[in-house]
């Protein structure tokens, strides 16, 4: 944690260099300076420009802060917007090579030790990191050509020995500085339905979502004796006219007409829900199932129809881009208005929470009507505002990993940190879990993230097991009708469907937050906490793209946040091997290629004795209601095989 002290004008911690450029492209030195803010341990520098009535700043490039003084660097892992929607990270040893568009950067020192750089959107200007032909440089930019004055935070800059802290202090310092009250992860609430099992309809049904099919997938489930506790619908079970009698081949089909494609009202479809969205909604209920709705930022994927009645009635919270979309108007008033509108009709229907995509639209919708810190923090609080009134701020945000989007969110706790699941795909597994846990570097310090839906009857089925597992973050499947494996989704959860879930979101650890996975030796670690820290979580992977067999080594120092002890226990929970470690011991394990996989769980070893809990889940210390005296009484919250040692040896019996 950061302290509160706030000190201006301290010696620097970097070199930086400012240059401004206005909309002629010309750049210049003059009327332009940086300025330095620390908190703590944590320095934000920013960029202090009066353009004096000359031409505007460029909105792409208004000033370009050029950082000097990290020649020691070994190397780094940048987290990037590699589109409007969705970043990954990349991996290097040179500044220079540093992509556009990072909003995230983890520097590894030749002495060990880290520099993280965390940039900020604030009221006008965003930053985004990239590297140039002398090493790094940040880029204040608006996507607005009518501003002259630039006088904005850049980037929060920390450096130290545990660059997960440092990502947490700067993401502090970030928030302190902008002073709009929003708040970082730890000060958020985490909505009590996704503490439970989920489903969501998307590829289970995609663009075919019907009440038929979503009451027979309800039907499933009970059946089954699968405690999914809320779903969703998902991708498109709203009037959309274009949908009527198109016929489609591929997926890359449907994804265009889906794009091109716009509301027609916010009923349900008249043939698919031919009694209404209330009516399924409320057959759902009776399933026991707590229901949410998918929308687009912008109703529909190109907005609202202007032939339909919905755009009559709501035309005056419109507005029209120069393509001939009708999407929310960027005023304040208008766009809370569109929400609340549509929002209330869901709720009205019985939807309890929304799913809300296509969040980083921002540049393509609304560039040159507004800067995009004012045009960001106007959406992000009409969404969080008619949330609030209508669901209590249960919301999954998607495709909504830009940094407008994570630092002018005030409230909601969820957001996605990857692109779409694909179903029955090795190679995309890899990119999956690198993009997730990566992601979370940046994404976690302001979100719980969202790792996606996943399939339980899929090839990688038990390897998606074990990501949701420790993610730290909701579970929820999109299993088509008839194919939900119940014993996939026992290990995860209790008998009520309760997920047993980590502390926060699931990241890489340390020895790999600055190399490629696919791309270099050893094994691929995530790691986490659960039980408040009492406890910790170490996935293993191999992800190497040439399937060779990967080496993977951890201490209990690795697990970010584990309460400290001087001895540890491990227990690997698909070969129920179990070792104790001392503090500085190193853990070895091979593994022989991209079908191997490990979990293991890290509690401290105190007086010859260590309790795991019930090892038929995954996330066992979780199921872990009252300990006792005697490790062999501990009082659990399921039943299955109890494992716990006693005096060097695992002892395990049944509960």
């Amino acid at each position: 944690m950061i302290n509160d002290e706030y000190m201006k004008g301290s010696e620097e911690m970097l070199t930086i260099t400012p240059t401004l450029c206005t909309t002629s492209g010309h750049e210049t030195g003059k009327y332009c300076k940086t300025t330095e803010t620390v908190y703590g341990n944590v320095t934000v520098y920013g960029a202090d420009v009066h353009n004096r009535g000359a031409e505007s700043l460029h909105p792409d490039r208004a000033v370009t802060l050029h950082i000097g003084g990290l020649d020691d660097t070994r190397a780094y892992c940048a987290v990037y917007m590699y589109s409007d929607y969705w970043s990954r990270p990349q991996f290097g040893d040179d500044l220079s090579a540093v992509p556009d568009r990072t909003q995230g950067l983890i520097v590894e020192k030749t002495d060990g030790s880290y520099a993280v750089f965390l940039p900020i959107t604030s009221e006008q200007y965003k930053c985004d990191l990239r590297g140039e032909a002398d090493g790094l440089c940040a880029v204040l930019f608006s996507w607005y050509d009518k501003l002259n004055d630039c006088h904005a935070p850049a980037f929060a800059y920390a450096e130290g020995d545990d660059p997960f802290a440092l990502l947490e202090a700067c993401a502090e310092a970030g928030m302190k500085i902008l002073g709009m009250g929003g708040k970082t992860r730890a000060e958020r609430r985490y909505p009590a339905m996704f503490e439970y099992l989920g489903w969501c309809s998307w590829d289970a049904m995609q663009i075919r979502v019907s009440e038929d099919g979503l009451l027979e997938k309800c039907k499933e489930f009970r059946d089954k004796d699968i405690p999914v506790r809320w779903a969703i619908l998902d991708d498109m079970w709203a009037d959309i006219r274009e949908f009527r009698d198109a016929e489609y081949e591929t997926f890359g089909d449907m994804v265009a007409l889906m794009h091109s494609s716009s509301l027609y009202d916010f009923e349900a479809d008249p043939i698919r829900f031919p009694h209404g969205l209330a009516h399924c909604i409320d057959k759902m209920h009776g399933y026991g199932m707590t229901v949410g709705m998918w929308h687009p930022s912008t109703g529909y994927w190109r907005g609202i129809h202007p032939d339909s009645p919905l755009f009559t009635e709501i035309k005056d919270l419109l507005v029209q881009r120069p393509d001939g979309r009708w999407i929310p108007s960027p005023e304040p008033g208008k766009m809370f208005l569109f929400y609340a509108k549509f929002h209330a009709f869901l709720r009205s229907c019985g939807a309890e929470f929304v799913k809300i995509d296509f969040q980083s639209c921002l540049r393509a919708h609304y560039r040159g009507m507004e800067p995009i810190g004012q045009t960001a923090r106007t959406m992000q609080t009409a969404i969080e505002a008619s949330v609030g009134a209508h669901f209590d701020n249960n919301l999954i945000n998607c495709m909504g990993m830009a940094s407008e989007n994570m630092w002018n969110r005030q409230n909601t706790m969820i957001s996605r940190c990857s692109d779409d699941f694909k179903p029955e795909d090795r190679a995309w597994f890899a990119k999956h879990i690198t993009q997730c846990a990566y992601n979370s570097c940046i994404q976690g310090q302001f979100h719980v993230c969202d790792w996606d839906m996943w399939w339980t009857d899929d090839g990688q089925a038990v390897k998606n097991s074990v990501l949701r597992a420790v993610s730290g973050g909701p579970i929820y499947v999109s299993d088509k009708i008839g194919r939900s494996r119940k014993e996939m989704l026992d290990p995860l959860i209790l008998d009520d469907g309760r997920i047993l879930r980590c502390d926060r979101p699931a990241m890489p650890a340390k020895a790999n937050l600055t190399r490629d996975p696919e791309h270099s030796a050893g094994a691929m670690l995530v790691q986490n906490t659960c039980c408040d820290g009492a406890a910790g979580v170490v996935a293993a992977f191999n992800l190497h793209a040439d399937n060779a067999p990967a080496d993977g080594s951890f201490t209990a120092a690795d697990i970010h946040g584990l309460v400290s002890s001087q001895t540890y226990a491990v227990y690997e929970y698909f070969t129920s091997e179990m070792r104790i470690l001392d503090i500085a011991d190193v853990y070895r394990f091979t593994l022989d290629d991209q079908d191997a996989f490990r979990l293991y769980i890290v509690v401290p070893y105190v007086n010859g004795r260590a309790v795991f809990g019930i090892v038929d889940k995954m996330i066992a210390p979780m199921t872990v209601e009252k300990m006792t005296d005697d490790p062999a009484d501990t009082e659990t919250n399921c039943h299955g095989r109890f494992a716990y040692v006693e005096d060097g040896a695992l002892k395990m019996v049944r509960k």
